[in-house]
């Protein structure tokens, strides 16, 4: 339970507070009539919070080893975590479908890409977390590209229907938060290839959890379910990674050559 506070538990702790900020923010933060921003306490403080959170998890990160390893050397298999991981990639194929429909009704071909391919993604996440706990020394990387294709198409289904809001203070978080996302799942699959670094991503993907919880604040049902699966499928990964002195011993650059080779 300490682990599983240490590692996700105070994430969620600082989305939700994060959350209630953009709620507060959201009802009182914006003109009625023209929906310009105005003087906010809650906006204030999100920001100063939000950079308070990356400034903690950069200095956490300082203690983990910037060097990378086979996936299954960083990730413990899932056991009781599969139950989670299952839930998250749910989430992230209810979310692609319900995305999906309203983009085919309403039009969007990124947000109907983007659907689409949260749909794969849920099913490939499940496959690949099957051969993780199966102890499969390689992983199928192909498994986790639709994830990657999906959080591209995510940050433009995102990004275009804001693209011409002036109002900075109504789009950046969900922008930055499905940015920073697209980032996490990036280097979560650049494991599988020894091309990611472990402190780059545990900062990551700790600041994707956070923002991702306090981005459903100004979602619909359809994003803050995305929103939601991708928290908990980065929150998964964080519990199941390893601590420094369970991996493996760095390899010399000969074999690092052959590994990359």
């Amino acid at each position: 339970m300490k682990n599983l506070f240490a590692r996700a538990g105070r994430l969620w702790c600082a989305g939700a507070v994060l959350l209630v900020l953009r709620l507060l923010q959201n009802k009182s933060g914006f003109d009625v009539v023209t929906g310009l921003s105005k003087p906010s306490v809650p906006a204030s403080l999100l920001m100063i919070l939000i950079a308070a959170c990356a400034g903690a998890e950069l200095f956490l990160c300082t203690k983990l080893p910037k060097r990378s390893a086979d996936f299954a050397d960083l990730f413990a298999p899932p056991e009781k975590e599969l139950t989670a991981a299952v839930c998250g990639s749910l989430l992230l194929a209810a979310g692609g479908g319900l995305l999906a429909a309203d983009a085919f009704l309403n039009g969007g071909t990124a947000a109907s890409v983007a659907g689409l391919l949260a749909l794969a993604a849920g099913a490939g996440l499940v496959a690949f977390n099957r051969s993780l706990r199966a102890g499969e020394q390689e992983l199928p990387l192909l498994a986790l590209l639709p994830l990657l294709f999906f959080s591209v198409f995510f940050v433009l289904a995102v990004y275009l229907p804001l693209e011409d809001d002036p109002v900075f203070f109504r789009y950046y978080l969900p922008i930055l938060s499905a940015a920073v996302t697209a980032c996490a799942f990036s280097l979560l699959a650049g494991f599988c290839r020894h091309e990611s670094s472990l402190r780059a991503f545990q900062f990551t993907a700790d600041m994707a959890v956070i923002l991702c919880l306090a981005a459903a604040a100004d979602a619909g049902t359809a994003n803050r379910l995305l929103y939601i699966g991708c928290a908990v499928i980065l929150s998964v990964y964080l519990v199941l990674r390893r601590e420094p002195e369970e991996l493996p011993e760095e390899p010399e650059e000969p074999e690092k050559e052959q590994a990359k080779a």
